[in-house]
């Protein structure tokens, strides 16, 4: 009996002895590195039952010395501890494959969780309105203090619907390491009402069992509410000025319900393709009536990587930079960025603008967005072309990252190339004022680099842009839009200016999934958009349905196919509004 009884424990102290020797023959090697999302507990062991010993932010990236076997998680070193952290919440540089399996728990004393301090969520009164909504500290039932919050956390992901029942449509999804403070709990129904600040309306309601509660709940107020009605997006109304930007203008109060249905029913068609805020698969857009100056946006403030979309900032930049006229060749490399979405043209371009510099011309159009006051929109880098570089090899340039306001966490956006489907949105609209009759924030942002004339020019090369998918194929056959598309592998956008009988709006969507976006999806659902709009502005003639996408080649043959006169136009005296 103790002779195997002594065999086990010798099985089992050669186990260790292996275990350990495989860590520390992995910290020899080159170690794969974990970096926040956002922020993340690190915790005991790999479970959220374990306490919680630490936590890490973005920005900086820690050792990855083992995993588990069993569940998705990851033990990292820090300089002065251990911890484990859920796989979900870090970025992993590196391969995973020789780090070793380990269920180790560390020997740490539970980290007190105290109340008082700031939770990870956004705060619960930040006073800033979404998408035109009252501040939450006008809401109907006060948001608790500080002191005496009570929060909850998921226990793994926790979706948040707009009323408490699965019945009621969800509004997004709240994850673990993330906290919201409690308003409300019901009395019949075993869920609760938090602060989500996501949102429209500020708040929303996540079933009870699906969530960790920090805090007394009975402190909490009852409500045996039932009737909760449906989600109402509210339109932004925007003042259309000369000398004021759109957005630092005194919003005019309209009450547009035909806007407002427009923006339900769009989020609604979202979440039923599973279209999600702050989840891997999201979408966010913009539309504002040219007319009245109201504007809807749907999950904003999110970051989004600008794919071929940021070919338009670089076209303000370069008719801001340039004086005159195009030239022929100048003219072709504009019609080849926008038309075709070539690359090479696109640099060419930015070699002009910066002076003989690709990266000095980037770096213009990232001053001229942030100039005219759109601070989530830049450029740091030349377009990748892929082909091979011809004579010395030039110098590289440093990447400096730029930071913005929009979230940047779920959409792993291109790190040199990122946009908003509202910053897209204000500058088309701004193309649109400026080229009708030399008014808007673009012409008072810059008075003496861009006319109205130039401005009828970049609307001219954005008409010719017609490739038979996404929002066109919503819109009649005979539309007149002036847009930009674009697309990589999880990011799909397409931006317009829509020209309709009963009134003139821009539409800009931004599609994300993380795992693959396919475009007979995107360019369906976005489509489908498109067609809504296009109704809501005009009830008496509505198109009755999509129509199917058929990306046609693209060449400068078929460019000239398709609009003959468009190099003359640009170098044209002077063009027609398009009305």
């Amino acid at each position: 009996m103790c002779r195997h009884a002594f065999s086990r424990l010798s099985l089992a102290f050669i186990a260790l002895t292996v275990a350990l020797l495989s860590v520390s023959a992995i910290v020899g090697q080159t170690l794969p590195q974990a970096e926040a999302i956002q922020r993340a507990n690190l915790r005991a062991g790999p479970g959220i039952n374990y306490p919680i010993v630490g936590e890490i932010v973005k920005g900086t990236r820690y050792p990855i010395i083992g995993q588990s076997a069993r569940f998705p998680w990851l033990l990292l070193q820090l300089p002065d501890r251990q911890g484990w952290v859920f796989k979900d919440l870090v970025v992993v540089t590196g391969s995973l494959a020789a780090v070793p399996y380990t269920e180790q728990v560390l020997s740490a004393s539970p980290t007190p969780m105290s109340l008082d301090s700031t939770p990870s969520a956004t705060p619960l009164t930040s006073g800033a309105p979404i998408m035109g909504t009252a501040p939450a500290e006008t809401l109907e039932s006060p948001a608790p203090t500080l002191s005496a919050a009570v929060y909850v956390e998921a226990i793994d992901f926790a979706n948040v619907r707009f009323g408490p029942s699965i019945d009621f449509p969800r509004i997004g999804e709240i994850r673990r390491g993330e906290r919201y403070a409690v308003l409300r709990r019901h009395a019949t129904f075993p869920w609760l009402e938090i602060v989500y600040p996501n949102y429209v309306t500020g708040r929303g309601w996540i079933f009870r069992d699906t969530v960790t509660v920090f805090g007394d709940l009975n402190s909490v107020p009852l409500t045996d509410e039932r009737t909760f009605g449906a989600p109402i997006l509210t339109p932004t109304p925007q003042v259309i000025v000369t000398a004021e930007p759109f957005w630092s203008a005194t919003p005019r109060s309209t009450g547009n319900p035909a806007l407002g249905a427009l923006a339900e029913s769009i989020y609604s068609l979202l979440l039923s393709r599973n279209f999600a805020p702050f989840s891997n698969k999201q979408a966010s857009v913009f539309l504002m009536d040219l007319q009245t100056g109201e504007s809807v946006n749907i999950n904003p403030n999110v970051a989004y990587s600008g794919v071929s979309l940021i070919k338009v900032p670089l076209l303000v930049a370069f008719f801001r930079k340039t004086s005159l006229a195009p030239t022929a060749q100048q003219a072709r490399l504009l019609a080849e960025m926008i038309i075709c979405s070539e690359n090479l043209s696109s640099n060419a371009l930015l070699k002009i603008i910066g002076e003989g510099d690709e990266y000095r011309g980037a770096l213009y159009v990232t001053e001229t967005m942030q100039r005219f006051g759109l601070k989530n929109t830049f450029l740091a880098n030349s377009f990748f072309t892929g082909a091979a570089v011809i004579g010395p090899t030039p110098t590289p340039q440093p990447f400096v990252p730029v930071p913005i306001p929009a979230d940047q966490s779920y959409t792993n956006p291109d790190p040199s190339n990122q946009t908003t489907p509202e910053d897209l949105g204000w500058l088309l609209a701004s193309l649109y004022y400026c080229a009708r009759d030399g008014s808007g924030a673009l012409i008072a942002a810059f008075p003496q680099e861009i006319t109205d004339v130039e401005c009828r020019r970049m609307i001219r090369v954005l008409r010719a842009n017609r490739i038979n998918g996404l929002l066109e194929m919503g819109l009649p056959t005979d539309a007149l839009l002036a847009r930009k598309h674009g697309w990589a592998a999880e990011t799909h956008g397409d931006m317009a200016i829509i020209f309709t009988p009963r009134g003139d709006f821009v539409l800009t969507v931004l599609m994300y999934n993380r795992r693959w976006l396919e475009f007979e999806e995107s360019s369906a659902l976005m489509a489908e958009i498109a067609r809504l709009s296009y109704n809501a502005f005009n009830p008496d003639q509505p198109v009755a349905t999509t129509r199917q996408t058929n990306i046609p080649l693209c060449s400068f043959d078929a460019i000239n196919a398709l609009a003959p006169t468009l190099i003359r136009d640009l170098q044209a005296p002077d063009l027609p509004f398009p009305r």
